[in-house]
């Protein structure tokens, strides 16, 4: 409530006279007048002082006789301070008064009566504490390769990944929604690929999710989602090993990725003993007439770490039973017998296609021959009920020359006629006869047609019955296979982190079209199966809405050709305990969706085979909530670190002390402090801490005297060519801070 007091009426004292006594008595009337003015404008006398009587219980109008009132009213036991600083402590002392106990308002306490910012410390966060944490899963998101640079809509503003830490992040198509908590750049295949790790997740990001966070009033796109591991499609067909159960732990081996591991949640338990197929590559280059399903009927069973058979080399015993190696593994060999011919128990088995032939010994058992699958294995009548190719896709219909020229490389260049046989083993294809050196090459032979393409299934296929042992499958078009075209490398001169195992290529200026089956960053370099006989030329190629400027084309003649790099396998459903179903623990890095890979024990052993589901945020093994229950650990670029913590000591490391780090000694502010704002049942302590605010960018100058002597000045930061200084550190900071305990000079900011 303001009350207004007229301070003055001296002037109103001539009219409160009659007119008689204004003109008969004038000197009367002047000696009133001047009586008030003496009482109103003199500080000694009451009239004066009962007028501004609300002014002086008002802090900011009050006599400076009075401060001192004040100053014992409501800022007792407090230091003394000048009358300007009292004046504005007492307008403002409520806020301290009301934050007491508090680290606010030691803070304010320090600010309003030594003008310093301090920093308080407290002990119990460095306190051992061996089971104070809880473990907690993590998650992240691992984006494709960028250059680390973002630009704001405005195409001025940019940003990069220091600005995203502790911002809430949205997926543009998945909507989901989370809070960065740290950005790591990891080595991944040879390329620095970004690791955003996130908390709070509501939603689920998706591959291809563009991460934006908005800054400034502005959304900012930082990278796109490349995807982790999240899942695996166990492949039933595979054969695997058995005798594993709910809860087994393996990890997850693949050609890119690194870390994974899966928890089993399911296994099988059936016994049919019967075989499954499964058509996992259709490859390219086979034709529906020549293409031959080859299936073990017989295997042996012994000792293979080192896979010593060679892929259709003959195997024959001392009675002449023959048969050719289908597949293999550590444990056993697969063959496709010879008509009528089956490996008995007493067989001595040789191979005889090598320069120096070998026993096969020790050979602990051999499986009893078992033909009841897959049915006919030749189409080579138009028996409906033969196993053979149902369908091609990627198909194309191409014209080739099928004569042999081994048939002729004993006829005489000169001679009369190479149809003669002999020496010719068979007469060429072509409508010439008889044919010389002089005759055409389109009379001499002839062009066949034939289409080609990728097998989409096989039909007839019987699964038989009582098989007690893994059986093995080749698919093989031996026409195809003699014309030994492989696989493409493309150097690509504008390579691209966006390449993945699997995806679509296509070239427009020869209609041709294909999928990559590897990639070799380094050397800026892909492996192309072409879905065409003559394959890709060096014009550009398309990939994902994108031109890629081709530098060479060369044949991948490490690669599987054309009519033999189908994948057929086969599983024989014979004990229980098979993996069936797994969950993702940890999603490591680098997997790609839709990728192959292996569930392996700790010693490499192959326990089940699937396909990676890579198209959502990763998983993280774990971490331990709390930094008070371990003294040591490891900073992400894997140096060892130390913790700092401290074991309970019942008086500095304890629960209820705190420390004040100040330039002002504890024993100026300690009574003061506990009197004041010290929270009752806590234990103070100080110490030196010298926080100065630099200019961004300027480079200042620390010089440190030696330990015996004393800094020189009273101020650290100290122009240069100071006398009797020791050393000088050269650095530049925001913000300078030094800490003195009872032994050391320790500098927190130096460069």
């Amino acid at each position: 409530m303001a009350y207004d007091v007229e301070k003055n009426i001296a002037f109103k004292i001539e009219q409160q006279f009659p007119a008689i006594y204004r003109e008969e008595q004038n000197e009367l009337v002047a000696l009133v007048t001047d009586y008030y003015k003496f009482m109103e404008t003199q500080s000694n006398q009451a009239v004066y002082n009962s007028r501004r009587m609300f002014e002086y219980r008002d802090i900011t109008t009050t006599l400076q006789s009075m401060i001192i009132f004040f100053q014992k009213k409501y800022l007792v036991d407090l230091p003394l301070l000048d009358d300007a600083s009292v004046r504005l402590l007492v307008k403002n002392i409520l806020a301290l008064y009301r934050r007491k106990g508090s680290e606010n308002g030691i803070t304010l306490f320090f600010r309003m009566f030594y003008q310093e910012d301090i920093q308080i410390y407290n002990p119990s966060n460095n306190i051992f504490k061996p089971s104070d944490s809880d473990w907690r899963t993590g998650e992240f998101l691992q984006l494709i390769p960028n250059s680390g640079t973002f630009y704001a809509r405005d195409g001025v503003t940019y940003y990069d990944y220091g600005d995203l830490l502790n911002k809430n992040i949205v997926g543009s198509t998945s909507h989901a929604k989370a809070a960065v908590d740290k950005i790591n750049l990891i080595l991944l295949n040879n390329t620095l690929t970004p690791i955003i790790y996130i908390n709070q997740v509501k939603g689920q990001f998706q591959r291809y999710d563009d991460v934006v966070a908005r800054i400034n009033g502005q959304d900012v796109l930082f990278g796109i989602v490349n995807g982790s591991a999240s899942g695996i499609e166990i492949d039933l067909n595979y054969g695997g090993t058995t005798g594993n159960a709910i809860g087994d732990i393996f990890n997850v081996t693949s050609t890119y990725g690194k870390g994974a591991t899966c928890i089993v949640t399911d296994t099988e338990d059936e016994f049919t003993g019967i075989v499954n197929y499964t058509l996992e590559d259709g490859g390219f280059g086979y034709t529906i007439e020549n293409t031959r399903l080859l299936v073990s009927n017989q295997s042996l069973i012994l000792q293979n770490p080192d896979s010593i058979f060679v892929e259709l080399e003959y195997l024959e015993d001392q009675f002449g039973n023959r048969g050719k190696v289908i597949g293999q593994n550590a444990s056993s060999v697969g063959l496709l017998m010879d008509v009528g011919d089956e490996f008995v128990v007493n067989s001595i088995i040789n191979t005889v296609d090598r320069t120096s032939n070998i026993t096969v010994t020790p050979v602990l058992k051999i499986a009893a021959k078992n033909d009841s699958s897959p049915g006919p294995l030749y189409p080579d009548t138009n028996d409906v009920n033969d196993v053979k190719v149902e369908a091609l896709s990627n198909s194309q219909t191409i014209s080739l020359i099928t004569d042999v020229i081994s048939g002729f490389l004993t006829v005489p260049l000169n001679s009369s006629n190479f149809n003669t046989v002999p020496p010719a083993t068979a007469p060429m294809s072509g409508t010439a006869n008889p044919v010389t050196l002089a005759t055409p090459l389109n009379a001499a032979f002839d062009l066949t047609p034939f289409t080609i393409g990728s097998i989409e299934s096989f039909e007839n296929i019987n699964p038989g019955s009582d098989y007690i042992n893994d059986v093995f499958t080749l698919v093989r078009d031996e026409t195809m296979i003699s014309f030994e075209r492989y696989e493409q490398v493309l150097v690509v001169d504008n390579f691209s982190a966006l390449f993945s195992v699997g995806d679509l290529v296509a070239q427009a200026s020869s209609g041709v079209s294909g999928i990559i089956t590897s990639i070799n960053p380094d050397n800026s370099y892909i492996t192309v199966r072409p879905y065409a006989y003559y394959g890709f030329d060096e014009t550009n190629i398309a990939h994902k809405g994108t031109t890629y400027d081709i530098i060479s084309t060369e044949r991948d003649y490490g690669s599987n050709q054309y009519g033999k790099n189908a994948k057929m396998t086969s599983k024989t459903l014979f004990a229980t305990g098979r993996v069936s179903k797994v969950k993702i623990l940890n999603s490591g890095f680098g997997y790609l969706d839709g990728e192959t890979v292996f569930l392996t024990d700790d010693n490499g052993n192959i326990v089940a085979k699937g396909t990676m589901i890579a198209d959502a945020q990763g998983i993280s093994a774990g971490f331990w909530g709390g930094e008070t229950s371990h003294l040591n650990g490891y900073k992400a670029d894997g140096t060892y670190y130390d913790s700092r913590n401290k074991l309970h000591d019942s008086d500095f490391y304890q629960e209820y002390s705190y420390e004040i780090r100040s330039t002002v000694d504890i024993e100026t502010y300690r009574d003061t402090l506990k009197q004041n704002v010290h929270l009752a049942g806590t234990r103070l302590f100080g110490k030196f801490t010298y926080n100065k605010k630099s200019v961004l960018g300027v480079s200042a100058r620390m010089f440190v005297a030696k330990k015996e002597d004393p800094l020189i000045g009273g101020d650290p930061i100290v122009g240069p060519g100071q006398p009797g200084l020791e050393s000088v550190i050269v650095y530049s900071a925001d913000r300078n801070t030094i800490s003195v305990d009872s032994t050391n000079l320790r500098v927190d900011t130096a460069g």
